[in-house]
């Protein structure tokens, strides 16, 4: 089914009323909403799916690595151990890619967050990269109390789906005139996320005015590996959602060719 929220799976059920006299039978049909059930086995599979992976992955690593330094200690030539040294180097970025696809290791360090620090924070950072070409807008709502959360993995979240933002309007053809940025925040009352309905939550929009994700991106966007950009990891947007996970929080986004907006809800209770 295609609804205002995007594609939602249903599941029907039906049941025959018992026959009244000089009434014929008739039927009750429900239907549930299983969107919710089927993403979150979906998002499950994929991470087992990526924790083998990554131990696959890391234990030869390990060993070429360790190969590779042995090797250096034994040649005789500074121009040979260039060649072990590109060995290493690269065993090592492998390795932090394949951490990053993983998402955060650290235990989250729990304080008192203002959202709005963590957003100046990451404006900071986007005017910095983006050499001041991105216009900011903000437009926040300064009574949403503070939260408990881990500050620099939140900034890590909400910084990975501004700097997608903004790669995607300047590399945007033909350019746009004036690349924007905006920033909203709003308290949602009687909220649900998943199964669980929470009392207040923070709703924090990040819009674009880019040309919008393409199509066929839109249903596997959260997952690594997933990228629109030829030089991407598509990892940004799994760190995101893992961070934003572990806060009981989730991420969703609309978009068409002139905008783009996520919209992440954090309960503060």
């Amino acid at each position: 089914l295609q609804g205002r929220q995007g594609r939602q799976t249903l599941i029907c059920s039906g049941t025959r009323l018992p026959e009244q006299a000089k009434e014929s039978a008739g039927y009750v049909i429900v239907f549930d909403d299983a969107s919710e059930l089927i993403k979150a086995q979906r998002d499950a599979a994929w991470g087992d799916v990526a924790r083998r992976l990554a131990h696959e992955i890391k234990n030869p690593l390990g060993g070429i690595r360790g190969a590779a330094q042995l090797l250096e200690r034994e040649l005789p030539s500074a121009d040979l151990k260039e060649y072990t040294n590109i060995i290493i180097e690269e065993a090592d970025r492998l390795r932090d890619l394949v951490d990053r696809l993983l998402g955060p290791r650290q235990i989250p360090k729990q304080e008192q967050v203002n959202i709005h620090e963590v957003l100046e924070r990451v404006c900071q950072l986007i005017d910095v990269e983006s050499g001041g070409r991105i216009n900011i807008e903000r437009d926040y709502d300064p009574s949403i109390p503070e939260l408990e959360a881990d500050k620099g993995q939140l900034i890590q979240a909400l910084l990975n789906i501004c700097r997608n933002a903004m790669q995607a309007m300047l590399e945007a053809q033909p350019p746009l005139a004036q690349p924007q940025l905006s920033l909203r925040t709003r308290t949602v009352r009687q909220f649900t996320i998943g199964h669980q309905r929470h009392r207040l939550v923070a709703q924090i929009d990040i819009s674009d005015n880019g040309p919008g994700i393409p199509e066929e991106l839109r249903e596997n966007l959260f997952y690594p590996m997933v990228s629109g950009r030829a030089d991407g990891t598509g990892l940004g947007l799994s760190i995101s959602q893992s961070i934003i996970n572990q806060k009981n929080g989730i991420i969703e986004f609309v978009s068409d060719a002139s905008k783009t907006v996520f919209s992440i809800y954090l309960p503060l209770e």
